[in-house]
């Protein structure tokens, strides 16, 4: 993929390098950096990552994921020592473009036991580091995303929604621990979905569909998560696949671990449809 750069002129010394995926949470985390004095230089994964981060990056390259050898090329030669990686990079999108790795990415993805989500992560963190580069936490830049416990907003969950909840961060711990996903579905204490692959938001839609109404869904962070990487977040995306035949349902989500983007929006709509947030 040939590299597309925007630039913009700054007088910001301090460098960050942000190795951007899909998702808001990129472009919150550039403009956050900003304000504390870095220049932001942006490696966007997709044309719609760099379209939502270019508005915060002084410098923008336009790059494919598995061409790890020419994106640590282009941030030594952009002076990053300290980057993020933060958005969704879909798994299976490395999976259908296995041909478009370059050497390094073959080298590096080679020497890997399985191809979980933690392994290739730490893979490619490591990786950075030993080419001189600081791998910084997301939570660094975003704690202010992170929801102390308590029920977030109005409506406070039933005494049955409760029972659900409980069972649901007890089989989502297990799930996160074996590094399968980090949601489960739950309803009447019955585990109607678990995330793998498909991400959260399309296993909660094919929850809703077996239900045929309102769930309650657990979001959980994994046992010792490192933050460098793929922090559990919610957002609109997360309450839209909620949606029933008829109001009600929880997102229930694990306190201190878990991102919410759009809080006021996520509050105004879950009050709309009568969804019961609550951070545990």
């Amino acid at each position: 993929m040939t590299s597309e750069i925007i630039t913009k002129k700054s007088a910001n010394q301090m460098i960050l390098g942000i190795v951007a995926g899909e998702g808001k949470l990129p472009s919150i985390l550039a403009k956050s950096a900003r304000e504390r004095g870095y220049k932001i230089i942006a490696l966007a994964l997709s044309e719609t990552a760099r379209d939502l981060i270019s508005e915060h990056a002084d410098v923008v390259h336009l790059v494919a994921p598995g061409q790890i050898g020419r994106n640590i090329n282009l941030a030594k030669q952009e002076n990053v020592k300290n980057i993020v990686f933060i958005g969704k990079v879909p798994k299976v999108n490395l999976l259908t473009n296995i041909f478009k790795l370059d050497w390094v990415a073959v080298k590096e993805l080679s020497k890997l036991s399985d191809f979980s989500d933690d392994s290739i992560q730490f893979a490619v963190g490591n990786l950075m580091e030993t080419q001189g580069m600081n791998v910084l936490s997301q939570s660094e830049f975003l704690r202010h995303l992170f929801p102390e416990c308590g029920v977030i907003g109005k409506r406070v969950p039933t005494a049955a929604e409760y029972i659900d909840i409980q069972y649901g961060l007890r089989i989502a711990k297990e799930l996160a621990r074996l590094d399968i996903g980090q949601t489960v579905v739950v309803k009447d204490q019955m585990i109607l979905a678990i995330e793998a692959i498909e991400g959260t938001d399309e296993s909660i839609k094919r929850a809703v569909f077996l239900a045929k109404g309102p769930v309650v869904v657990v979001k959980v962070s994994k046992p010792n998560q490192d933050q460098r990487f793929d922090i559990p977040t919610v957002g609109m995306n997360t309450l839209n696949s909620m949606l029933a035949t008829k109001p009600g349902g929880v997102l229930a989500i694990e306190a201190k671990e878990t991102m919410v983007v759009e809080q006021e929006e996520m509050i105004a709509f879950a009050e709309k449809h009568g969804i019961a947030l609550i951070a545990v």
